[in-house]
């Protein structure tokens, strides 16, 4: 397969060279990028990104999404910034939530993500619950056959792909691809990515209902609804996975109370590296559904993580800040991310120094991922179990690579310009 050009802007001499926004302009206008060829006059262009969670800092800075407004307006396009609804219901943080589209709009407000600061309008592009989707057919796919690509995506003229470089606690690590499979997708496709859908949705103890009415009202797609003895019915073909149910019938039963109390489960708890997969085959059926030729992609590998965007703490960097990349090609960008990463000494203080302890279990420190071309990627994702940790990069790439997503073969070129 031919290699798939990616570019990039390092982080040399930034004490008395281009800043990393002048960089990120220089990438931009570098005559094989040329984006003004591609972006046509009054072109609408999806600007998609991630605001963080609440309070969290480790997020892409909202300095990167306005030079690329402002670069967008200036190639004749009309910009507009974008993220999309999380999962669950969040009932100790209603105002500042992923798991709505008013609450995750205050989030990205608090953190700098904002008509004022961008110079565009800001909006969830899978509308107020994360359901405004069109459904892409998607018969490659290995589990997923139909991806609900957020409708605000399927309706620009062009999307420009950001993400902050970094490691994820449930797939390994993410870029271009993840943002593709989990942020570009409604609610239904994030749950069918993370909970295998409505299928696999149950009524565990319908006994425990009380009838208060509460999760058929937040209810996004009328799935559930009362019997004749007013108890709980759920109805599997139109449940989405959604999981708001959960959260708000759930809320504030003690974690060692929850399987006695509960009301809704899971049939089966997919498999991490099915997760994964699962994320791929949602990353098809978006590029599908918007158009390989209408997608850009930017990853921007400054404060590099263990853990992602949607972590309560950011945590301390694993590796040094790497630069700026762009591609046409998803696999390609991400793979020479990995790559680099791989390539880059661990942070003194980082989880490869000092181990972290996570749900599936203590994660010792592993002295390898401080040395240059130890791998470092998803041996720390926390919520992962020690068996498949190691082959969550490795899955991600290959997947996307069987979906025909792009190529792992890749030409890195540098345009970093040099200091006189």
């Amino acid at each position: 397969m031919k290699k798939s050009k990616v570019y990039m802007v390092n982080t040399d001499d930034l004490d008395g060279g281009f800043s990393l926004i002048d960089r990120l302009t220089l990438l931009w206008n570098h005559e094989e990028i040329n984006f003004k060829d591609w972006i046509k006059e009054n072109d609408l262009v999806a600007i998609k990104t991630h605001f963080g969670s609440r309070n969290q800092t480790r997020h892409l800075r909202p300095m990167y999404i306005r030079r690329i407004v402002d670069l967008v307006r200036e190639a004749g396009g009309i910009p507009w910034v974008c993220e999309g609804v999380g999962l669950g219901w969040d009932e100790n943080n209603k105002e500042f939530t992923m798991a709505n589209g008013p609450g995750f709009l205050s989030v990205g407000n608090r953190h700098g993500f904002n008509t004022s600061t961008l110079n565009a309008p800001v909006i969830m592009d899978d509308g107020t619950v994360g359901t405004d989707v069109y459904i892409v057919p998607n018969e490659n796919g290995k589990y997923i056959k139909k991806v609900d690509l957020a409708m605000g995506l399927r309706m620009a003229d062009k999307v420009i792909i950001t993400a902050r470089f970094k490691g994820h606690g449930g797939a390994g690590f993410g870029g271009a691809l993840k943002q593709l499979g989990i942020g570009c997708v409604g609610v239904g496709g994030k749950g069918g990515a993370h909970y295998g859908g409505g299928e696999n949705i149950y009524i565990k103890n319908p006994d425990n209902c009380t009838a208060c009415g509460e999760c058929i009202r937040i209810c996004p797609t009328q799935c559930l609804s009362f019997d004749e003895n007013n108890k709980i019915v759920h109805d599997p073909d139109n449940c989405i996975a959604c999981v708001m149910c959960f959260a708000k019938c759930h809320h504030g039963i003690k974690r060692e109370e929850i399987e006695e109390k509960r009301i809704f489960a899971l049939r089966r708890r997919i498999p991490s590296l099915e997760q994964v997969e699962r994320m791929m085959d949602n990353a098809a059926g978006v590029v599908k559904g918007i158009g390989e030729d209408r997608i850009r992609y930017i990853n921007i590998a400054i404060d590099i993580t263990a853990h992602c965007d949607c972590a309560t703490t950011g945590g301390h960097l694993l590796v040094p800040d790497i630069g700026i990349f762009y591609s046409e090609d998803p696999i390609a960008i991400d793979q020479a991310g990995v790559d680099l990463v791989t390539k880059s000494p661990g942070m003194p203080g980082s989880v490869a120094e000092t181990g972290i302890d996570s749900p599936a279990g203590r994660i010792e420190p592993i002295p390898d991922a401080m040395s240059p071309g130890g791998e470092k990627f998803g041996l720390f994702s926390v919520w992962v179990d020690a068996e498949s940790r190691p082959k969550l990069v490795e899955t991600q790439l290959s997947s996307a690579f069987d979906l025909k997503l792009g190529s792992r073969e890749y030409e890195l070129i540098d345009v970093t310009p040099k200091k006189e």
